[in-house]
């Protein structure tokens, strides 16, 4: 009988999960993460040196400054002639040359997102699993996911000119 109800309540927590998924499709909502993964041609440990590195600046962004320490800061500047703005974080968990853990908040605006980055060691160079959530709007989330594509064509290219 007990397993019998355990498996009637799974059963209606997949059901709701399922539900909800489809009118979020239904209604054209956009879930509220970014998952990406990206193969970097380049040896795992430069790799994560690099992204945990205030040297490395990836335009639109003017300066970093970042210190890789659970409770350490993320700091992004954009000081151009067309904008100016702020990304501040803080680091939740550093696993050197395998996994960062930090959060992300754009100029102050109340919407603090987390960011999970996993680092994995592959035949072509690194894995890069990124996953990007805790977004209050979809446009947010639309932004952030191109974003993410931008971004790593930009580490990539600086990875080549070191």
């Amino acid at each position: 009988m007990y397993s019998l109800c355990v498996m009637k309540n799974i059963s209606t927590i997949i059901v709701s999960f399922l539900v909800l998924t489809y009118v979020q499709f239904a209604w054209g909502q956009t879930p509220m993460k970014i998952d990406k993964t990206y193969t970097i041609p380049f040896a795992l440990e430069q790799v994560y040196a690099a992204w945990v590195s205030s040297d490395t600046v990836i335009p639109p962004a003017t300066r970093m400054d970042i210190k890789p320490v659970v409770g350490g800061h993320y700091r992004l500047f954009m000081d151009t002639p067309e904008f100016q703005g702020t990304n501040e974080g803080e680091f939740l968990s550093v696993e050197p040359n395998s996994h960062v853990v930090y959060t992300w908040e754009w100029n102050g605006d109340g919407e603090v997102s987390t960011i999970s980055v996993l680092f994995e060691a592959a035949d072509e160079g690194t894995l890069v699993t990124i996953a990007h959530d805790g977004f209050d709007k979809a446009e947010s989330v639309s932004n952030h996911d191109s974003g993410w594509d931008s971004y790593v064509e930009g580490f990539v290219k600086h990875l080549r000119s070191q």
